[in-house]
C-alpha cells in the first residue's frame, strides 16, 4: 500500500478528505501535513493539532525559513492574482521539499491528497479527480499520485459530513467561510477588518509592511484603507 500524505489546512474540506482517506487506506500508512505560512488565523493550529489527535495521525508541520511578511518584504509586494507567491513559496515547495527528502522513509510510491472542491472555481471544476505529482521521478522509482477526494462535494455535503462524524470545525468558520490566512488577497474586507479589531498586533504589523514595501495588500486597496 502507498503512504498517503493528507495536505491538511485545519479547514472543513481537508477534514472531510481525512475521512475519505481512512475509509480506503490504513491508518498507519496516514501522515497529515499543515504548511503554517506565518498568516494562518491564530485559531488554526491548536485546531490543526486538535484534529490530528483525534484521528490519532502523525502531523508534518512544514514552515519556510520565511513567512508570508518576509517573503513580501523580500520581494517588495503582496501577492496577486497572478502570482501567488504566498501559496508557491510557503505551501507547494515546502510540501515538495518534505516529499523529496523523505523518500526513502515513504517508500516508492505516495498519494498526495487535498480537499480541493469543483465549486469552489472554474480552474478548480476542471480538475481530474486522480493526477500525477510533480515529485514523481522520471525513472519510475518513485510514484507519487494526487487524489480529490473531495471534488465533487457541496459545500452543504461538507458540513453534514462534519456534522454526521461529531467532528469540529476550526473557530475561523464563527466568522469566515473558509478557513486560510486572514490576509489573504481573496479575503473579504469586512472579514479582514474583524480580525484585525480582534488582534490590533497583527493588523499593526500588516500595516507597517505594506508601509515599507510600499505596495498595497490588493494593489489599490491597502491594510491601511481598512481603517480599523
Amino acid at each position: 500500500m502507498p503512504k498517503v500524505i493528507v495536505n491538511f489546512s485545519g479547514g472543513k474540506d481537508s477534514t472531510v478528505a481525512i475521512l475519505k482517506v481512512l475509509r480506503k487506506y490504513p491508518k498507519k500508512d496516514v501522515v497529515l501535513s499543515y504548511q503554517d505560512t506565518g498568516a494562518d488565523y491564530l485559531e488554526t493550529l491548536p485546531h490543526v493539532k486538535l484534529i490530528a489527535k483525534l484521528f490519532e495521525l502523525p502531523l508534518v508541520i512544514l514552515k519556510r525559513y520565511e513567512d508570508f511578511w518576509e517573503l513580501a518584504r523580500r520581494l517588495r509586494h503582496f501577492p496577486v492574482r497572478r502570482m501567488r507567491n504566498c501559496t508557491l513559496y510557503l505551501k507547494v515547495r515546502e510540501l515538495n521539499k518534505w516529499v523529496r527528502a523523505n523518500r526513502e522513509k515513504l517508500g516508492n510510491e505516495v498519494v498526495i491528497v487535498s480537499g480541493i472542491r469543483a465549486e469552489e472555481s472554474l480552474h478548480r471544476s476542471k480538475l481530474p479527480e486522480w493526477g500525477i505529482h510533480e515529485t514523481t521521478l522520471k525513472d519510475g522509482s518513485f510514484v507519487a499520485k494526487t487524489w480529490l477526494p473531495c471534488l465533487e462535494l457541496k459545500e452543504k455535503e461538507i458540513y453534514d459530513i462534519i456534522k454526521s462524524e461529531g467532528l469540529p470545525l476550526c473557530p475561523c468558520y464563527e466568522w469566515d467561510r473558509r478557513c486560510n490566512c486572514w490576509c489573504c488577497i481573496f479575503q473579504r474586507n469586512d472579514v479582514a477588518r474583524l480580525y484585525a479589531k480582534m488582534h490590533p498586533d497583527l493588523y499593526e504589523k500588516a500595516c507597517l509592511v505594506e508601509d515599507e514595501i510600499k505596495h498595497k495588500w490588493k494593489n489599490k486597496f491597502g491594510f491601511n484603507d481598512l481603517k480599523v
